[in-house]
């Protein structure tokens, strides 16, 4: 993807240098910045590292799901706001080409009551196609079939149409990786994308405390992923570390209309709770930092000990702020909040 330079006097950086950064998960000088100035001085650029948007609208759920319209609205702003543009067809060029493959990675292990909502997710897949990308150029994915049906999603192999379809449906990747203590192979269909948008919920996870943006994938398109549970922070930072991951993520939007503070990773029905929100960030670090306060939150209103406390700490954020994959730092993330009026409308 090629970036111009253009001037930008609030910043001295384009808005599309900065996605550069950002939608790469490249590896950033965090030491050097945090270094230059103290940490609540530090401003995150547009669109990059450290910079979540967060949308929010009541009345988004009509019973337990999303409504399809609200979520479509939410889910424009969202990625409209991060790349600072106010047509959705130029911002979705800020994280796409045209010509990608691209991939909308789901979570459906949590049934239809936690799991990426089938409303966004094609919410974001029609954007897309409106934007100009040809439905043959995207595939929504999960690793079983089986859970992608449980969270409403049939399997849908034809080319000429947005395919639905889980790893059984194609081999995987020959290649085994080793980062840090885990090892993995990814599946072909993640490999064969140019460009993922990443698509998780906002989960307690059992093993690492939360799961949202970063384990979605690092456990999500490899085979076996039980191999690595017991080494699971070191596992999750480490492999968002290799490039096969970081080339292709370029866009995180996060499906927080409800969350589940305990339980998880499947359905807990005494845990969870409506949020009403969707977030975008290129910065998966940074998200899950704020997953984080917002479990932590929730567990605390409701009684329940820290995930420290219950021997569950998401040790993976500050180890992927060490490792240069984002900012896991709250003092340095700029958590920009937008509050759209409350959804009154009704799906067709």
């Amino acid at each position: 993807m090629k970036f111009s330079i253009k001037k930008d006097n609030s910043n001295q950086i384009s808005r599309r240098d900065a996605l550069k950064i950002g939608a790469a998960t490249a590896i950033v000088a965090l030491s050097d910045v945090a270094n230059a100035a103290s940490v609540s001085n530090v401003i995150p650029l547009k669109g990059g590292p450290g910079h979540v948007v967060k949308v929010h609208m009541a009345g988004m759920r009509k019973g337990i799901y999303p409504d399809k319209d609200a979520a479509r609205m939410m889910v424009e702003r969202a990625v409209t706001e991060l790349a600072g543009e106010r047509d959705i067809k130029n911002a979705w060029m800020q994280f796409v080409k045209p010509d990608d493959k691209i991939g909308l990675k789901i979570n459906c292990l949590g049934t239809k009551m936690v799991s990426s909502m089938k409303e966004v997710v094609f919410s974001i897949a029609e954007s897309l196609v409106e934007a100009g990308i040809p439905k043959r150029n995207i595939v929504i994915f999960d690793m079983y079939a089986s859970n992608m049906m449980g969270g409403r999603y049939d399997q849908q192999p034809n080319p000429e149409k947005i395919r639905v379809l889980a790893h059984r449906d194609a081999p995987y990747h020959n290649k085994t990786y080793k980062a840090g203590p885990a090892v993995a192979r990814f599946s072909e269909i993640f490999m064969s994308c140019d460009s993922i948008i990443n698509i998780p919920p906002i989960k307690d996870h059992d093993l690492v405390g939360v799961t949202c943006c970063m384990k979605n994938v690092t456990f999500g398109v490899v085979e076996k992923p039980h191999l690595n549970h017991e080494v699971g922070n070191e596992a999750i930072a480490h492999l968002w570390s290799l490039e096969e991951i970081r080339k292709r993520v370029k866009l995180n939007i996060i499906d927080g209309s409800t969350i589940l503070f305990d339980g998880g990773p499947k359905f807990n029905r005494k845990a969870h709770v409506p949020h009403e929100s969707i977030y975008a960030t290129t910065d998966p670090v940074a998200m899950d930092s704020i997953a984080r306060e917002l479990i932590e939150l929730l567990r605390a209103e409701h009684g329940l000990k820290s995930l420290n406390d219950v021997k569950r700490p998401p040790e993976f954020i500050e180890l992927s702020q060490k490792l240069g994959l984002g900012i896991a730092d709250r003092k340095r993330i700029n958590l920009q909040t937008v509050e759209m009026s409350a959804f009154t409308g009704k799906s067709a």
